[in-house]
């Protein structure tokens, strides 16, 4: 039973293995009837109550994966064009600890998904991630006005910044100078949103950040990328 088992795995028959085992489970559970009850299984009954518990897994594996909620669940955890009229930036920090510094990263697409922009920069670690989150915000906005970009989206995988840059929570720690120099680089646009991703949608700046952090100091590129860069977004739109 266990080579019939290893050998439909191998093949990905997933269909082929729910029947095998509900045939199993079917004629284990008639076993017991039999050896405990004294109940004679009719072949035809057990092969029946199998192929009803199949249709009824695959009834709800299906409902499930079609279900409103989960269609939503895989939207969210995809990155999404902007509309026509903006652009979409999204940035991320990354951190070594043993050397104190952080690389932020700023990718810049328009609504096919083209990167237009993409951007690294080396600081120093202030010891505080969501400092340097905030950073990258501002570097993704500076990059952003350096190229005339003024219609904007700005997307992190870090909630509490993109609360604090659309004024939803008030912090007095450090973070609160570079939230305040963000508020102020406002006026630079004609309009600018705040929104959190999750990490799985911010794909692209995660990894221009850990780049960053090989370099020193900051490198734009716009329109032209190199080798290097462009490899950072296969896989990704």
């Amino acid at each position: 039973m266990l080579s019939t088992m290893h050998s439909l795995m191998r093949k990905g028959a997933k269909s082929e293995i729910d029947y095998v085992a509900s045939i199993w489970w079917a004629t284990w559970y008639a076993r017991n009837k039999l050896l405990f009850e004294g109940k004679k299984p009719d072949p035809r009954e057990t092969m029946a109550k199998a192929k009803a518990i199949v249709v009824a897994y695959q009834s709800m594996q299906f409902k499930e994966q079609d279900s409103p909620r989960s269609i939503k669940e895989k939207e969210a955890q995809r990155w999404n064009p902007p509309p026509s009229s903006k652009l979409k930036i999204n940035v991320d920090a990354a951190v070594h600890a043993e050397s104190q510094m952080a690389g932020l990263g700023a990718v810049i697409k328009n609504s096919q998904g083209q990167v237009v922009v993409a951007a690294v920069k080396s600081i120093d670690f202030q010891g505080d991630v969501s400092i340097a989150e905030a950073k990258a915000v501002q570097w993704g906005m500076e990059v952003a006005s350096k190229a005339s970009f003024t219609n904007v989206i700005v997307e992190t995988d870090c909630s509490m910044v993109a609360d604090l840059a659309n004024n939803k929570v008030s912090n007095k720690t450090e973070i609160w100078w570079t939230i305040a120099e963000i508020q102020s680089s406002r006026q630079d646009f004609q309009s600018i949103d705040f929104q959190h991703v999750p990490r799985q949608c911010n794909a692209s700046a995660h990894s221009l950040a850990k780049r960053a952090l090989k370099s020193s100091g900051s490198v734009i590129w716009q329109d032209e990328f190199p080798a290097d860069v462009l490899c950072l977004f296969d896989g990704f739109i």
